[in-house]
Protein backbone atom coordinates (compact mmCIF):
# COMPACT_ATOMS: atom_id res chain seq x y z
CA UNK A 1 0.00 0.00 0.00
CA UNK A 2 2.78 2.43 0.97
CA UNK A 3 4.70 1.65 -2.22
CA UNK A 4 1.58 2.28 -4.28
CA UNK A 5 1.01 5.67 -2.62
CA UNK A 6 4.67 6.64 -3.13
CA UNK A 7 4.38 5.67 -6.77
CA UNK A 8 1.26 7.83 -7.19
CA UNK A 9 2.97 10.76 -5.48
CA UNK A 10 6.00 10.45 -7.74
CA UNK A 11 3.84 10.22 -10.85
CA UNK A 12 1.69 13.21 -9.91
CA UNK A 13 4.74 15.27 -8.92
CA UNK A 14 6.53 14.49 -12.20
CA UNK A 15 3.45 15.48 -14.18
CA UNK A 16 3.08 18.67 -12.14
CA UNK A 17 6.74 19.60 -12.55
CA UNK A 18 6.67 19.02 -16.31
CA UNK A 19 3.53 21.11 -16.74
CA UNK A 20 5.08 23.82 -14.53
CA UNK A 21 8.26 23.81 -16.61
CA UNK A 22 6.16 24.23 -19.77
CA UNK A 23 4.15 27.10 -18.23
CA UNK A 24 0.95 25.06 -18.04
CA UNK A 25 0.19 26.55 -14.65
CA UNK A 26 -3.37 25.34 -14.15
CA UNK A 27 -2.49 21.72 -14.87
CA UNK A 28 0.64 22.01 -12.74
CA UNK A 29 -1.44 23.31 -9.83
CA UNK A 30 -3.91 20.45 -10.20
CA UNK A 31 -1.20 17.80 -10.01
CA UNK A 32 0.69 19.49 -7.14
CA UNK A 33 -2.64 19.55 -5.29
CA UNK A 34 -3.09 15.82 -5.96
CA UNK A 35 0.32 15.23 -4.40
CA UNK A 36 -0.77 17.11 -1.30
CA UNK A 37 -4.03 15.17 -1.12
CA UNK A 38 -1.94 12.04 -0.57
CA UNK A 39 0.87 13.68 1.41
CA UNK A 40 -0.06 17.10 2.89
CA UNK A 41 3.55 17.64 4.05
CA UNK A 42 5.22 17.13 0.68
CA UNK A 43 7.75 20.00 0.86
CA UNK A 44 8.62 20.21 -2.84
CA UNK A 45 4.96 20.37 -3.92
CA UNK A 46 4.20 23.10 -1.36
CA UNK A 47 7.32 25.06 -2.29
CA UNK A 48 6.57 24.88 -6.01
CA UNK A 49 2.94 25.87 -5.47
CA UNK A 50 4.36 28.97 -3.80
CA UNK A 51 6.66 29.58 -6.76
CA UNK A 52 3.80 29.04 -9.20
CA UNK A 53 1.70 31.56 -7.27
CA UNK A 54 4.51 34.14 -7.58
CA UNK A 55 4.65 33.54 -11.33
CA UNK A 56 0.91 34.29 -11.45
CA UNK A 57 1.37 37.42 -9.29
CA UNK A 58 -0.79 35.75 -6.64
CA UNK A 59 1.29 36.89 -3.68
CA UNK A 60 -1.32 36.11 -1.04
CA UNK A 61 -1.30 32.41 -1.93
CA UNK A 62 2.46 32.44 -2.42
CA UNK A 63 2.84 33.73 1.15
CA UNK A 64 0.51 30.98 2.39
CA UNK A 65 2.49 28.20 0.71
CA UNK A 66 5.94 29.49 1.68
CA UNK A 67 4.87 29.94 5.31
CA UNK A 68 3.57 26.36 5.21
CA UNK A 69 6.91 25.23 3.71
CA UNK A 70 8.83 26.88 6.56
CA UNK A 71 6.94 24.78 9.09
CA UNK A 72 8.20 21.67 7.33
CA UNK A 73 11.75 22.87 6.56
CA UNK A 74 12.51 25.67 9.03
CA UNK A 75 16.18 25.86 8.06
CA UNK A 76 15.80 26.24 4.29
CA UNK A 77 17.21 29.69 3.36
CA UNK A 78 15.52 29.77 -0.04
CA UNK A 79 12.05 29.69 1.51
CA UNK A 80 12.90 32.68 3.69
CA UNK A 81 14.32 34.47 0.65
CA UNK A 82 11.14 33.79 -1.31
CA UNK A 83 9.04 35.12 1.56
CA UNK A 84 11.19 38.24 1.45
CA UNK A 85 10.40 38.67 -2.25
CA UNK A 86 6.68 38.09 -1.67
CA UNK A 87 6.50 40.59 1.19
CA UNK A 88 8.25 43.25 -0.90
CA UNK A 89 5.61 42.73 -3.60
CA UNK A 90 2.90 43.03 -0.96
CA UNK A 91 4.41 46.28 0.34
CA UNK A 92 5.51 44.83 3.69
CA UNK A 93 9.12 46.02 3.82
CA UNK A 94 9.70 45.29 7.50
CA UNK A 95 8.67 41.63 7.10
CA UNK A 96 10.79 41.34 3.95
CA UNK A 97 13.85 42.61 5.84
CA UNK A 98 13.26 40.03 8.55
CA UNK A 99 13.03 37.17 6.04
CA UNK A 100 16.09 38.25 4.05
CA UNK A 101 18.08 38.53 7.28
CA UNK A 102 16.97 35.03 8.26
CA UNK A 103 18.06 33.67 4.86
CA UNK A 104 21.49 35.28 5.37
CA UNK A 105 21.71 33.88 8.90
CA UNK A 106 21.13 30.39 7.53
CA UNK A 107 23.31 30.93 4.45
CA UNK A 108 25.72 33.87 4.82
CA UNK A 109 26.70 33.73 1.14
CA UNK A 110 23.11 34.05 -0.11
CA UNK A 111 23.90 36.75 -2.67
CA UNK A 112 20.33 37.58 -3.66
CA UNK A 113 19.31 38.21 -0.05
CA UNK A 114 22.18 40.68 0.40
CA UNK A 115 21.29 42.37 -2.88
CA UNK A 116 17.57 42.55 -2.13
CA UNK A 117 18.17 43.94 1.35
CA UNK A 118 20.32 46.60 -0.24
CA UNK A 119 17.51 47.42 -2.67
CA UNK A 120 15.06 47.93 0.17
CA UNK A 121 17.36 50.41 1.92
CA UNK A 122 18.17 52.07 -1.42
CA UNK A 123 14.47 52.73 -2.03
CA UNK A 124 14.16 54.07 1.52
CA UNK A 125 16.97 56.54 0.79
CA UNK A 126 19.27 54.85 3.32
CA UNK A 127 22.15 54.83 0.86
CA UNK A 128 25.00 54.12 3.25
CA UNK A 129 23.22 51.11 4.67
CA UNK A 130 22.40 49.83 1.19
CA UNK A 131 26.10 50.07 0.26
CA UNK A 132 26.94 47.56 3.00
CA UNK A 133 24.68 44.90 1.50
CA UNK A 134 25.62 45.54 -2.13
CA UNK A 135 29.31 45.37 -1.28
CA UNK A 136 28.73 42.08 0.52
CA UNK A 137 26.91 40.69 -2.53
CA UNK A 138 29.86 41.68 -4.71
CA UNK A 139 32.31 40.17 -2.24
CA UNK A 140 30.47 36.86 -2.63
CA UNK A 141 30.00 37.22 -6.39
CA UNK A 142 32.40 39.78 -7.94
CA UNK A 143 30.70 39.53 -11.33
CA UNK A 144 27.18 40.20 -10.06
CA UNK A 145 26.08 42.88 -12.52
CA UNK A 146 22.87 43.68 -10.62
CA UNK A 147 24.78 44.39 -7.41
CA UNK A 148 27.30 46.59 -9.25
CA UNK A 149 24.49 48.59 -10.86
CA UNK A 150 22.71 48.95 -7.53
CA UNK A 151 25.94 50.03 -5.87
CA UNK A 152 26.28 52.65 -8.59
CA UNK A 153 22.81 53.95 -7.71
CA UNK A 154 23.69 54.01 -4.00
CA UNK A 155 26.92 55.93 -4.55
CA UNK A 156 25.06 58.34 -6.81
CA UNK A 157 22.62 58.89 -3.94
CA UNK A 158 25.61 59.62 -1.70
CA UNK A 159 26.96 62.05 -4.35
CA UNK A 160 30.06 59.88 -4.77
CA UNK A 161 29.92 60.01 -8.54
CA UNK A 162 33.43 58.64 -9.05
CA UNK A 163 32.50 55.37 -7.35
CA UNK A 164 29.10 55.35 -9.06
CA UNK A 165 30.83 55.42 -12.46
CA UNK A 166 33.18 52.60 -11.46
CA UNK A 167 30.30 50.30 -10.55
CA UNK A 168 28.12 51.22 -13.53
CA UNK A 169 31.09 50.34 -15.73
CA UNK A 170 31.56 47.07 -13.85
CA UNK A 171 27.90 46.20 -14.42
CA UNK A 172 28.25 46.93 -18.14
CA UNK A 173 31.44 44.90 -18.41
CA UNK A 174 29.40 41.87 -17.30
CA UNK A 175 26.19 42.67 -19.19
CA UNK A 176 26.92 45.27 -21.91
CA UNK A 177 23.52 45.09 -23.59
CA UNK A 178 21.42 45.64 -20.45
CA UNK A 179 19.10 48.60 -21.11
CA UNK A 180 18.88 49.70 -17.46
CA UNK A 181 22.64 49.65 -16.91
CA UNK A 182 23.27 51.59 -20.12
CA UNK A 183 20.64 54.17 -19.23
CA UNK A 184 21.87 54.66 -15.66
CA UNK A 185 25.45 55.11 -16.86
CA UNK A 186 24.45 57.39 -19.72
CA UNK A 187 22.26 59.55 -17.48
CA UNK A 188 25.12 60.06 -15.04
CA UNK A 189 27.53 60.97 -17.85
CA UNK A 190 25.07 63.55 -19.20
CA UNK A 191 24.75 65.04 -15.72
CA UNK A 192 28.54 65.32 -15.70
CA UNK A 193 28.35 67.23 -19.01
CA UNK A 194 29.76 64.31 -20.99
CA UNK A 195 26.80 64.66 -23.35
CA UNK A 196 28.04 62.86 -26.43
CA UNK A 197 29.23 59.81 -24.52
CA UNK A 198 26.18 59.81 -22.26
CA UNK A 199 23.73 59.95 -25.16
CA UNK A 200 25.45 57.00 -26.78
CA UNK A 201 24.75 54.84 -23.73
CA UNK A 202 21.20 56.10 -23.32
CA UNK A 203 20.49 55.16 -26.94
CA UNK A 204 21.70 51.66 -26.11
CA UNK A 205 19.23 51.69 -23.26
CA UNK A 206 15.80 53.20 -23.70
CA UNK A 207 16.54 55.50 -26.59
CA UNK A 208 15.59 59.14 -26.22
CA UNK A 209 16.13 62.19 -24.02
CA UNK A 210 13.82 65.18 -23.70
CA UNK A 211 15.55 68.44 -22.71
CA UNK A 212 13.89 71.36 -20.92
CA UNK A 213 14.83 74.37 -18.83
CA UNK A 214 14.78 72.12 -15.76
CA UNK A 215 17.24 69.61 -17.19
CA UNK A 216 16.39 66.41 -19.04
CA UNK A 217 14.41 63.24 -18.72
CA UNK A 218 14.44 59.89 -20.50
CA UNK A 219 11.34 59.37 -22.64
Amino acid sequence: MINKLNSEINNFFTLAFNHHKNNNYNKARDFYTKVLTINPSHFEAIFLLGSLSVQNNDYKNAKYYFEKAIKIMPKDPQVYYNLGVVNVEMGNQSAAIKYYEKAIFLKPDHTNSHNNLGQIFLKLGKYQKSVIFFEQAIKIDPNNATAHNNLGLAFKGLSNLKKAIIHYEQALSVDPSNAIYNTNYGELLVNLNQHKKGLKYIQKGFGFISFSANGFKIV
